[in-house]
């Protein structure tokens, strides 16, 4: 192999792949990434077996040829060299890789890429395209809900149902619960119910531009499959079977606010701050008389805020919440103001982006004393 190609373009690839590179796997050739150089394009692919990324870049090619080489020691040389500068890189009969860029020469040990499982990204199933931006906003109002308990791995992932030409996804992990919907114009016979690894979502974003685009997505019974521009990552499905999101889901209160988003995020920080010092980690809401005061204390001192609200429904309430569960929506939440309808002090509340159905998060609160 012998091509030309530039250090952007080069460090871009790598960084792309990267993500699917693991050092846990039976199969050490995992640990690098497959590098093809086939009719002036140069492929870039990286698999755990679960997770796969494969993308190209054009570029000059004197000799075709391929080679997997050691991902971590590769990335950061490439990313060390001049963003301007041009990249040669050489591979030998022995698996040898020479990477030449202005006054640097580089070389580095690789393996046949024939050992290299490229299987992994065969797919074939239901086809249907969806807009890069609505996908962004699927995954941002939903990932960061995710369970991290590999012990219950179906709620690792998010729900992805597309019924009546409206697509939901779905995170909840115990605490808490994220329902996102957008309205899609699709011409699918079937009704489509799958669970998506978050790991996978997250570098979809990673990948995805600002430049709106069409994706392509090819859904079977295993794996589902994302063709963005250049680059296609595949995933393995989760088995198993997904709560009843629906039936989670009240549209009745005891006490209903609106409040300033970013005032209240801001107002729940601070607290937060405090609230962690103590082992139990609680700001506690007490809602009266068109005031929200936002309390916590631990050994070190206590913290109080106050907002005024403009609009509130209902009984007085005071409740305790763990702020991360609050923080974090608050901080992907686009619009200026929330509404906040609690069903009492021991029952799950709802916060929604103000005159806006199409996000709805669930969150339990914390008994006091």
């Amino acid at each position: 192999m012998k091509v030309t190609i530039s250090q952007k373009e080069l460090s871009k690839a790598i960084n792309i792949v990267q993500k699917a590179v693991t050092s846990k796997t039976p199969m050490p050739i995992l640990n690098g990434i497959l590098i093809e150089a086939i009719e002036n394009r140069l492929y870039f692919t990286a698999t755990d077996l679960e997770l796969g990324i494969k993308t190209y870049v054009d570029c000059d090619i004197v000799e075709e040829g391929s080679i997997v080489v050691q991902s971590r020691l590769l990335g950061e040389f490439v990313r060390k060299l001049s963003s301007n500068a041009s990249v040669t890189i050489t591979t030998d009969e022995k698996y040898r890789m020479e990477i030449k860029c202005l006054n640097s020469d580089f070389n580095m040990s690789g393996e046949c890429a024939i050992e290299y499982p490229t299987n992994t990204f065969e797919n074939d199933g239901t086809r249907f395209n969806i807009s890069s931006s609505t996908l962004k906003r699927l995954i941002k109002y939903t990932s960061f809900a995710v369970s991290q308990d590999v012990m219950k791995p179906v709620f690792t992932g998010c729900l992805f149902e597309i019924k009546n030409n409206e697509c939901f996804f779905v995170a909840l992990d115990g605490h808490r619960m994220a329902v996102k919907s957008e309205e899609l114009k699709l011409d699918l016979e079937e009704e489509i119910s799958t669970i998506i690894p978050s790991k996978a979502l997250n570098e979809i974003t990673k990948v995805l531009d600002e430049d709106d685009c069409e994706i392509e997505i090819i859904l079977s019974k295993s794996h589902i499959s994302f063709n963005i521009g250049n680059t296609t990552i595949i995933s393995s499905l989760l088995e198993g079977k997904f709560i009843d999101y629906k039936g989670l889901i009240k549209d009745e209160f005891f006490t209903k606010i609106k409040v300033n988003t970013a005032e209240f995020r801001d107002s729940v920080e601070r607290a937060a701050l405090l609230a962690k010092e103590d082992r139990n980690n609680i700001v506690i809401f007490n809602i009266k008389e068109n005031t929200i005061q936002i309390n916590a204390v631990s050994d070190i001192g206590k913290a109080e805020e106050f907002i005024i609200l403009k609009n509130v429904e209902g009984a007085d309430i005071k409740i305790g919440f763990n702020p991360k569960y609050i923080v974090d929506v608050l901080r992907i939440i686009d619009s200026e103001e929330i509404e906040i309808n609690f069903l009492g002090i021991m029952n799950p509340c709802f916060i929604k982006e103000s005159e806006n159905e199409s996000f709805k998060y669930m969150v339990m609160p914390v008994r006091t004393n």
